[in-house]
């Protein structure tokens, strides 16, 4: 049997039974909402419901570099989480990590905890509707990139509709808050013509496409039309590379005769 360390951290102190034992709960308790490359569950613990995200892919060569190299994806996430609230941007609250190491101290699965955060849409089910509230959401949340997100530096890597959560308040106005945060990165500066094609991931739809880009470039006074087709190029330029590297990664893998 190989020998774990478990490594936790947290500023809450009543959460660190809980983090100290979570590689053992978490296969026990709480209820899966995701379940592919990682998986997220959701546990009621005390008067809070939290929410863990497990890392559990790790190939031997990332094990030796969030060993000794860089930051786990779950320590990544904790502190970009607190980056983001200090400047102004939701995300569900960080409440801590957990690494577990085995033998010579390589990384073998890790956790990341934040609050369960109440959301009224994902953006994935707002992007695929034609009514007019999916046109003001999809209205506000390009302002909101262009106003907030990308002036202040912050660029998701993994910008998918998946990854946005929408709240809708009592007076009908929207705010967004981001989650999957492991690939976020700050810069000094993102210009307009970069922030755009942020959004390039979002959908291949011309029509929600143009809608987003008309309501960027006009909250960053640009060029409605300019930047619809700034957008529209780098979104079909993205899925035309992203279908040659799956079809060179299929063609890699091992076929095996029946």
């Amino acid at each position: 049997m190989v020998d774990q360390r478990i490594k936790y951290y947290t500023e809450a102190t009543d959460l660190k039974d809980f983090l100290e034992n979570l590689p053992s709960i978490f296969g026990k308790e709480g209820d899966v909402i995701k379940q592919d490359r990682n998986e997220i569950k959701v546990i009621p613990l005390g008067d809070k419901v939290v929410c863990v995200k497990s890392f559990n892919r790790i190939t031997l060569f990332n094990r030796f570099m969030y060993s000794w190299v860089r930051a786990s994806k779950a320590e990544r996430s904790y502190y970009i989480a607190k980056l983001l609230l200090k400047k102004g941007i939701y995300t569900p609250l960080p409440l801590g990590y957990v690494e577990v190491k085995g033998k010579w101290g390589l990384l073998e699965k890790s956790y990341y905890v934040s609050l369960w955060q109440n959301y009224d849409f994902l953006m994935s089910d707002v992007i695929k509707r034609e009514d007019n509230e999916a046109k003001e959401i999809l209205t506000e949340f390009s302002r909101f990139m262009a106003t907030k997100v990308h002036p202040a530096g912050i660029w998701h890597g993994d910008l998918s509709t998946g990854n946005i959560l929408v709240i809708k308040d009592h007076d009908n106005c929207y705010t967004f808050s981001m989650i999957d945060l492991n690939r976020i990165t700050f810069k000094k500066r993102i210009s307009p013509r970069q922030g755009i094609r942020n959004l390039q991931k979002l959908t291949n739809r011309p029509v929600p496409l143009s809608i987003m880009a008309e309501a960027y470039a006009l909250a960053s006074k640009n060029d409605p039309a300019k930047f619809a087709s700034l957008l529209i190029i780098s979104q079909i330029i993205y899925s035309f590379f992203r279908k040659q590297i799956k079809r060179i990664l299929h063609s890699l893998k091992p076929k095996y005769k029946g």
